[in-house]
């Protein structure tokens, strides 16, 4: 404030003028101290403030990675739901199948998987409608040898004839320790 006295020294009303001066820098006059401190705190609110909005963007990331992940779980819900009706289902039809099909066996496990096929398909036609379970495995089965007959012997393909010269035969029948042919 002293370079500010001299300047005023050779003023009419240089105390009056000092005064005003002096409560106009008072009012509005900050140390440098409390200048730096303030400063220094307004840097360290901006760096704060920059690490939020960068926080608010990954805070946005992990959001919609969460939604993603909601909607994986409702869909693998709704497929598992779906899933164990058709498992509930397929128990049904197969419950139906083996009363339908009664004291009878197949003739193979094949044929049995593929008439099944065929009945979950007939079951929900539309001509079948009202018809009785043994009435469409009957229609299905009709004159097809596609259950064992205890009363009928089980036929076998033949296998053919095998020529083989008498040389051969009599080393196989060696072999063997069967007597040789001539």
């Amino acid at each position: 404030m002293e370079w500010l006295k001299e300047i005023l020294r050779g003023l009419e009303n240089a105390q009056e003028l000092e005064k005003k001066i002096t409560d106009g820098i008072g009012k509005n006059f900050v140390a440098r101290g409390d200048f730096n401190a303030l400063n220094n705190t307004k840097k360290s609110l901006e760096v704060q403030l920059s690490e939020l909005q960068e926080g608010t963007s990954q805070n946005g990331d992990v959001r919609q990675r969460l939604e993603e992940l909601e909607r994986k779980i409702a869909m693998e819900k709704e497929t598992a739901l779906r899933k164990e009706k058709e498992a509930a289902q397929e128990a049904y039809l197969k419950n139906r199948f083996e009363q339908a099909t009664g004291e009878h066996k197949w003739r193979d496990e094949l044929t049995e998987k593929a008439v099944f096929a065929e009945f979950k398909a007939a079951v929900s036609m539309e001509v079948n409608k009202g018809k009785e379970d043994q009435e469409i495995l009957d229609e299905l089965t009709k004159d097809k040898n596609y259950f064992l007959n205890p009363n009928r012997p089980v036929e076998m393909v033949g296998m053919g004839r095998v020529s083989m010269s008498n040389v051969e035969e009599n080393k196989m029948r060696a072999l063997m320790g069967l007597t040789l042919k001539d």
